[in-house]
């Protein structure tokens, strides 16, 4: 049974990889703990980095990976990958170090994305400074699936995610699943949507306080980023949030708040409805102004 620390980080592809950085360090709120010629390293917590920025001709969701509970856990995961006949190879120690990780496993998803499941992440030899706003964490990715059900299945019978709430159609069907990636205590440190393709819907990083939030929002629209209308609070998690859209047209959304469950004993995943008002209990304006832009690149193998 996989066991998970959390989600470690995002590679993104941008267009301009000096203007994602500048914006990802100024207006996000991470720091900028390394630049090579063709990527940029950004932290928002103890690790070397929680975001990494790659210069390519096409913006597109490079990988995610999520952080092991442990070295322990690594062979625990090739096991089971193999037992599902699921397609990994171990990262080579060039791979590792690029990756300024330890050891891990790649493996494509049923949907064609790279997944990285690594362990002993390089630390920050200076603490992380929150400016100009609080930053907590990388909180959570959301993509967009074209097979519910499948990935459903591959995402809580193999990778061992637990499902906290569901949405569903008119019909009953769900379409949507917070998962976390399990003993992670929050609400959902990812989740999945069903789409016409696949897709890399948002990603989300939590803030200390409504303060930070609200600040954040303003700084945004001061820079002339394209930010949606108005904050929101989501039924599913409790948490509020306020998504806005990168250089590259990828949602990036700040959020405060989460609900989080005991490893053991937890509640049942609730029945939700598609109504604007389960996205927003507060019903406010619909984010119909951002791009949502969020290609995926093929699995190079």
């Amino acid at each position: 049974m996989l066991r998970f620390k959390k989600l470690s980080h995002l590679a993104l592809n941008v267009s301009d990889l000096d203007r994602s950085a500048a914006f990802y360090r100024d207006m996000v709120g991470l720091d900028l703990v390394e630049r090579t010629a063709d990527t940029a390293f950004l932290s928002c917590d103890a690790d070397h980095y929680n975001l990494s920025l790659h210069a390519a001709a096409q913006p597109s969701l490079k990988r995610i990976a999520f952080e092991l509970e442990s070295a322990a856990q690594v062979p625990v995961a090739r096991e089971v990958l193999e037992r599902a006949g699921v397609r990994h190879r171990r990262l080579g120690a060039g791979e590792c170090a690029d990756l300024r990780v330890e050891e891990g496993i790649r493996l494509v998803d049923p949907n064609g994305i790279t997944l990285d499941l690594l362990a002993g992440m390089r630390q920050r030899t200076e603490a992380f400074t929150p400016h100009p706003m609080k930053l907590l964490r990388l909180s959570h990715a959301v993509i967009r699936v074209p097979d519910f059900a499948q990935s459903l299945r591959f995402y809580t019978e193999v990778m061992n995610f637990r499902v906290s709430d569901f949405r569903h159609e008119d019909d009953g069907d769900p379409y949507f699943a917070f998962m976390r990636c399990f003993p992670n205590p929050f609400h959902h440190s990812f989740a999945i949507q069903q789409g016409k393709a696949p897709a890399f819907f948002h990603s989300a990083y939590s803030v200390e306080s409504l303060d930070d939030l609200m600040a954040g929002r303003n700084r945004l629209l001061d820079e002339g980023a394209i930010v949606a209308p108005s904050p929101g609070r989501h039924k599913a998690s409790g948490s509020v949030f306020q998504y806005f859209a990168d250089p590259d047209g990828f949602t990036v959304e700040f959020t405060l708040g989460m609900e989080e469950f005991p490893e053991t004993g937890p509640r049942q995943p609730r029945q939700l409805d598609k109504s604007y008002r389960t996205t927003d209990i507060w019903n406010g304006p619909k984010p119909t102004n951002l791009p949502n832009l969020g290609a995926i690149e093929p699995a190079a193998w």
